[in-house]
């Protein structure tokens, strides 16, 4: 389980940078576009629609980066003067609750992306601008979130029982900030 775990999160560092990364450079150069064709009186064709459904591609895939680097905003008063692998424990069980939540949503969101891709459902303007491959990046984005809040329920769960080493935990159990360049690879 630890080397599936391990090869998950050095698979979703490898390629989950780009995947995020690319929509918001394409993002930058839509609306550049758009605001110069403005200036011109021709506006780029599906701005609006592009921008928000590439939106959704670096939001829901980012979540689960974010999740794996422990990048949330976390509130220690009442946790900072129990013990590690109480404050682990408790970090085991948020992350389960999240899990339950989100995994909640992901049943939803894949059956949006159903009823989407069943009507081929399409935004109509000018154009007509496909939207239910972004239902499928929603899907996908919100499903890897729930594969990462498990990982961490198991890592934080293994760190309470204080194993340090396991999937690349010695560094969060050493109290340091585990920052993206210092994730095992």
């Amino acid at each position: 389980m630890e080397k599936l775990i391990m090869n998950y999160e050095r698979w979703m560092l490898k390629w989950s940078v780009p995947v995020i990364i690319f929509p918001v450079l394409v993002m930058a150069v839509i609306e550049t576009l758009n605001v110069l064709g403005r200036k011109l009186y021709i506006p780029f064709p599906c701005a609006l629609e592009a921008v928000e459904s590439l939106l959704v591609i670096s939001v829901y895939f980012g979540m689960s980066f974010v999740a794996m680097a422990g990048g949330h905003v976390n509130i220690t008063m009442a946790t900072e003067r129990l013990s590690l692998r109480k404050q682990k424990f408790l970090d085991a069980v948020a992350n389960f609750l999240g899990f339950l939540v989100f995994g909640f949503l992901a049943v939803g969101a894949w059956a949006e992306f159903i009823k989407a891709l069943k009507i081929m459902e399409m935004r109509i303007g000018v154009y007509r601008f496909p939207i239910w491959p972004f239902r499928l990046f929603f899907a996908v984005g919100m499903t890897m979130f729930v594969v990462q809040l498990a990982i961490n329920v198991i890592k934080m769960f293994h760190a309470s029982l204080g194993h340090a080493n396991y999937a690349g935990m010695e560094k969060l159990m050493e109290k340091e900030e585990l920052k993206i360049e210092e994730i095992p690879v």
